[in-house]
């Protein structure tokens, strides 16, 4: 998370992305798995490198150009989708939520966060700490005491 403080107390940006590293490395991977795939010079093989880069390369692709993934900026919240960074007003803010699921016997959290977009439609967004950079509870902390997602009692 990173924040630039302005005259008052409250951050003016806030913001929270993946790291570069793991995007960096699936690209990478991807190309290793290309040449490898080349070298061997064998239908099969090239068939199933390439296949592994076909999805490698282009996720670590998107997640580096949605970067930064949320970003709170002069008390809007700003979520950058694949085309375009979306902007949603605090007051449109619905629920910020942390989730928890066990799978395998390992416990992800997440962050739920659902609001109203600008043509006036609920939309949900669930954030791992694949896409934050961080811990999800921490987000939805920072998220709350900023006053995004209080809402809950308003119909």
């Amino acid at each position: 998370m990173s924040g630039e403080a302005v005259s008052g107390s409250e951050p003016r940006a806030v913001s929270w992305s993946p790291g570069a590293v793991w995007p960096g490395l699936q690209m990478a991977a991807g190309l290793v798995l290309v040449v490898l795939g080349l070298q061997r010079q064998e239908p099969l093989a090239l068939l199933l490198t390439g296949l592994a880069a076909l999805f490698l390369i282009p996720s670590g692709v998107s997640q580096l150009l949605r970067r930064p993934r949320i970003e709170v900026v002069d008390g809007q919240l700003a979520i950058k989708k694949l085309g375009r960074v979306l902007f949603v007003p605090r007051s449109e803010v619905v629920e910020v939520r942390a989730l928890g699921s066990a799978r395998w016997g390992v416990r992800q959290h997440m962050m739920r966060l659902e609001y109203t977009d600008e043509r006036g439609r609920e939309q949900l967004d669930v954030f791992t700490r694949l896409d934050l950079g961080t811990d999800p509870r921490d987000v939805v902390e920072t998220l709350t005491r900023l006053g995004f997602g209080d809402r809950r009692g308003d119909t």
